[in-house]
C-alpha cells in the first residue's frame, strides 16, 4: 500500500524509514497531548475548577503546539530552523509556566 509512496519520498539526514518513524512519533505525541488536554478541559467544564483549565492550557502549549510548529513552520512557510526553535521553545516555556501556576499559584 505505502510502497510506491515511500519510494518517491526523499529525505535529508537519514533514511526514509527513519523519517517515517520520526513523523509517526511526533504524530503520536501530538495526539496524546491533545487527548490529555481535552480530558483536563472536560474536567474543568464539569467542575469549573480553574486549575484544570490552566493544566489543559499548559499541556497544549508544552506538547501539542510545539509539535505543530516544528512540523508546519518549515514545511508550509519555509521558516528557518532558528525561527522554528525559538517559537517552539517559547511555547514550551509558556506551557511549563501555566503548569507551574496550576501547582503553585492560585488560579
Amino acid at each position: 500500500m505505502f510502497g510506491p509512496l515511500l519510494q518517491t519520498v526523499e529525505s535529508e539526514g537519514g533514511t526514509t524509514a527513519i523519517a517515517v518513524a520520526v513523523f509517526l512519533g511526533q504524530a503520536t505525541a501530538f495526539v496524546v497531548a491533545c487527548w490529555i488536554a481535552k480530558r483536563s478541559y472536560d474536567g474543568y467544564r464539569n467542575v469549573r475548577r480553574k486549575p484544570l483549565l490552566w493544566l489543559a492550557l499548559g499541556i497544549t502549549l508544552l506538547a501539542a503546539v510545539p509539535t505543530v510548529l516544528r512540523f508546519l513552520l518549515p514545511t508550509v512557510l519555509g521558516a528557518s530552523s532558528v525561527t522554528t526553535s525559538v517559537l517552539a521553545t517559547s511555547s514550551e516555556i509558556a506551557g511549563l509556566v501555566a503548569i507551574l501556576y496550576t501547582v503553585y499559584g492560585r488560579p
